[in-house]
């Protein structure tokens, strides 16, 4: 006999007895153990109905009162919630969430409509990805005005709405360092895009309408960038502000030339002026940076320039050398770097090389000399000590 033979059997026992539990059991014991798994199956029914019901009422409620929540935490929360039990809780609870469809993603867009550009990424993606699945979740009930809605919404809001936000973020910031932060965050979402440049190139387009050569503030913007973080716009903006250092017409404003000798590679401004041709603003740059400072590179990058400008070359050059006489190195360096024999003319610099040449027999004798006497007075220290040692055996 199958289990639900026996099943059956004992109910109809127990009705025939009267519902007598003890007619029953006395002739067949085991029939009580059945009436036992019956109730322990009864009570779970009883149980899941309750937690359904509970959770059922509870879902309805969070319905009812998303579009009242105060922020979009406690917002996405719920959304998240309706978009994972919708499948489980029955039409009633579909009919009732396609009713209060527009005003929930009227609530989410003015929840998140004050938050910068990288929180608000982050919001539409969430509320775009409860939406997609809330469409196929209900596509069970066959509501085809619920499930299109939400599939339609996930799509428009990335599409649509999230590109409107990123368009007039982009075309109404002075880009400075602390937007790096959030255009890094729309290069990081392009990269999922079908085609990122469809973002990134309008976004470039609105970097270089700016002046790198001038805008110090944007100057600033583009060497805070990262290939690993803003990709193709650090790429693209770099290449854009090395050509700038390259091209011997450039003009570069020295507030952006100061910024960088105080804080980056020299060698940059260094070659900058160099190469510079530009007749007029090298001249302008020589009465700013040329002997302002101890900065010798700096000098010398304006002497190593063959532009011809107004200048003091040679007196600058003659009293670094007098000034810094006995110091060999530092003329030697000095007389090695480019023009510098031109400026000074070959006399002057023979002389000068005759002059070092005999500091350097000088300094050359000097240092023998203090060798030799170190010697001898090691010499004779190691004499006291044997003569020290004799007297002592």
């Amino acid at each position: 006999m199958s289990f639900f033979e026996e099943i059956k059997n004992s109910l109809s026992l127990l009705k025939e007895s009267n519902y007598d539990f003890g007619v029953v059991y006395s002739q067949n014991p085991n029939n009580i153990n059945i009436f036992i798994l019956i109730s322990i199956v009864l009570l779970l029914s009883i149980i899941i109905l309750l937690i359904n019901a509970f959770k059922k009422s509870q879902l309805s409620k969070d319905i009812s009162t998303i579009k009242d929540s105060s922020d979009f935490l406690e917002f996405d929360k719920k959304l998240t919630k309706i978009s994972k039990e919708i499948s489980k809780r029955g039409i009633e609870i579909a009919n009732k969430l396609n009713l209060s469809k527009n005003e929930i993603c009227e609530k989410g867009l003015y929840l998140i409509k004050d938050f910068d550009i990288k929180e608000k990424i982050d919001a539409y993606k969430k509320i775009s990805n409860n939406f997609d699945l809330i469409s196929k979740n209900t596509k069970r009930y066959e509501i085809g005005e619920l499930s299109n809605f939400f599939e339609e919404k996930s799509i428009s809001l990335l599409e649509k709405n999230l590109l409107k936000e990123i368009e007039s973020y982009y075309k109404n910031i002075r880009f400075c360092e602390n937007d790096v932060e959030f255009v890094n965050s729309i290069v990081s979402y392009s990269k999922n895009l079908p085609n990122p440049f469809s973002i990134l190139n309008p976004l470039q387009e609105e970097i270089n309408k700016f002046s790198l050569a001038f805008n110090l503030d944007v100057y600033k913007f583009v060497k805070k960038l990262t290939k690993s973080f803003s990709g193709e716009i650090f790429v693209k903006s770099n290449k854009k502000l090395d050509d700038l250092f390259k091209n011997e017409e450039a003009i570069i404003s020295e507030v952006i030339l100061k910024h960088i000798l105080e804080n980056e590679n020299k060698q940059k401004v260094y070659d900058y002026i160099s190469n510079l041709k530009n007749k007029s603003y090298l001249q302008n740059l020589y009465y700013k940076f040329f002997e302002q400072s101890e900065d010798l590179d700096l000098s010398l990058s304006f002497i190593k320039n063959k532009t011809e400008i107004e200048n003091d070359y040679k007196e600058y050059l003659n009293s670094q050398i007098t000034y810094h006489w006995k110091d060999l190195e530092y003329v030697k360096y000095i007389l090695n770097a480019p023009r510098v024999l031109q400026i000074i003319g070959h006399d002057d610099y023979r002389t000068i090389l005759e002059r070092m040449e005999k500091l350097q027999k000088e300094i050359d004798f000097e240092k023998s000399v203090s060798q030799i006497l170190e010697v001898a007075k090691n010499a004779e220290k190691i004499a006291k000590e044997a003569k020290a040692i004799a007297r002592s055996k």
